[in-house]
């Protein structure tokens, strides 16, 4: 995949079927961006829903005047890309939810072909940050970005990413091809990848996690006697390694509950989402022992870890360190997002 884009999608929703309004695209020659970015908005004849619009801006006037019939917008991005792999920061969105059903909807070829995820991309090649989602990326390493939100914004934003971030980093350790950067982005586990980075021994780390799986246990064991001498469960979260970073998220029957603001938009959506895939979010805000999933709301401003005392995180923290075998995962939102958009 010497020649490949990076790409990015604005849509009318999160759930199908779902229309691109916006798509860009970045291409690359080897490690190089070439040219300047591709911009097209596309203009279905649908209505844009106000969630939408809250998201990225766009109305349905604004698509209606600068929209292109889709089989001229999807000429013209066939021009430009070809049959080269595509890659995004959240490619099971782009390609599987938006792009590749659309092709099928409109009954025309596919354009291109599945590459990696720089989200991907991101955990293996950032393990020091906890959230690798492109909002906090873009905040944290002050990327070139004209329109936050938007495809061409979020294209900008990743390449800048890319280039001055991700690439440099790799090439440090020997992965300085984009064949090498497709091996790296796909490796597993992904302590191998951390071990890479950070220079460490692949085999000694893991002897590590596996000694510290068994202090974990012992750990989950203790019983806190009062809640007056707790200053910070999201803290105590972290400290007894009670998040669950690796477990595959399953849906059907199984019951989700959150707690603190979400990055991704309100509640409703999130819950229609799962919803959509079998699961269930029940109206009580109440942790019983019949919750399977607590979700961790990231916001940066009134996120989980700004709940420092107290309710569901407190409930989450004696349930998980006095019944090791209890059934409640709890699971970032980041994962949350990931596993809806498989």
């Amino acid at each position: 995949m010497e020649t490949w884009a990076l790409i990015d999608t604005e849509t009318d929703g999160l759930y199908a079927p779902i229309y691109a309004i916006e798509v860009a695209a970045q291409k690359f020659e080897g490690l190089t961006p070439v040219g300047e970015p591709f911009r097209v908005f596309i203009n279905h004849g649908i209505e844009i829903p106000l969630e939408a619009t809250f998201v990225h801006g766009y109305t349905t006037e604004f698509i209606v005047k600068n929209g292109l019939p889709p089989e001229v917008a999807y000429s013209q991005l066939r021009s430009h890309l070809g049959e080269i792999p595509i890659v995004s920061h959240f490619l099971q969105f782009d390609w599987n939810r938006v792009l590749f059903p659309e092709y099928k909807r409109l009954n025309i070829k596919p354009i291109g072909k599945p590459g990696f995820c720089s989200w991907g991309l991101s955990r293996r090649a950032l393990p020091e940050h906890l959230t690798h989602r492109l909002d906090f990326l873009r905040d944290f390493y002050d990327l070139q970005c004209s329109q936050s939100h938007s495809a061409l914004g979020d294209v900008e934003a990743t390449t800048d990413l890319l280039q001055r971030i991700v690439f440099p980093r790799l090439s440090e350790i020997g992965f300085d091809t984009i064949k090498k950067v497709y091996e790296f982005a796909t490796m597993r586990p992904l302590l191998r990848c951390k071990c890479l980075i950070q220079k460490l021994d692949y085999d000694t780390e893991a002897r590590r996690v596996a000694l510290a799986k068994v202090e974990e246990q012992k750990k989950r064991e203790i019983v806190v006697d009062t809640y007056n001498e707790i200053n910070s469960y999201p803290d105590l979260i972290i400290e007894h390694e009670l998040i669950d970073e690796d477990h595959e998220i399953l849906f059907s029957g199984r019951k989700f509950l959150f707690t603190g603001k979400m990055a991704m938009g309100p509640r409703s959506l999130a819950r229609k989402n799962i919803q959509a895939k079998g699961g269930i979010t029940p109206t009580s805000n109440h942790l019983g022992d019949d919750i399977d999933y607590l979700i961790l709301g990231e916001s940066r401003d009134a996120g989980w870890t700004a709940l420092l005392h107290g309710g569901k995180l407190a409930t989450a923290f004696f349930k998980k360190i006095n019944n090791p075998k209890s059934k409640l995962h709890i699971i970032r939102e980041e994962f949350l997002r990931a596993a809806l958009l498989g």
